[in-house]
């Protein structure tokens, strides 16, 4: 079985779903608030330790062109973060992820999105 956290990554807000692929079944959590990266990443780390989350996977959100753009290198450092603390990620295009209408949560519910694409491999 593995544990998946995924990360809708914002600059103040970044929405948080959690999975494992025993049952599929995933589920938003609460959207993490935060003034810095480093705030982000403390919040992240008790969740990956506290949920033994095996992989972390990012949405990364492309331009329709394809290219990065100014949010996805924040994604990306997020990602180096990460890294340098040995957890395991992974980043996917978000493009084609979809927010259901009249989600009073609207960022874990993107996060929950980018983690069904992981889950519907």
């Amino acid at each position: 079985m593995t544990r998946y956290l995924g990360l809708d990554v914002g600059t103040k807000r970044t929405g948080v779903a959690y999975a494992d692929d025993a049952d599929g079944i995933l589920f938003s959590l609460k959207t993490i608030e935060h003034a810095s990266m480093d705030e982000l990443f403390s919040e992240v780390k008790t969740l990956v330790d506290g949920r033994s989350v095996d992989e972390v996977i990012l949405g990364l959100p492309l331009l329709p062109s394809g290219k990065e753009g100014a949010q996805a290198s924040v994604v990306r450092a997020f990602g180096g973060i990460l890294a340098n603390a040995g957890i395991p990620f992974r980043c996917i295009d978000e493009r084609y992820t979809s927010t259901p209408n009249g989600e009073t949560d609207r960022d874990s519910a993107a996060a929950c999105s980018i983690l069904s694409v992981i889950l519907d491999r």
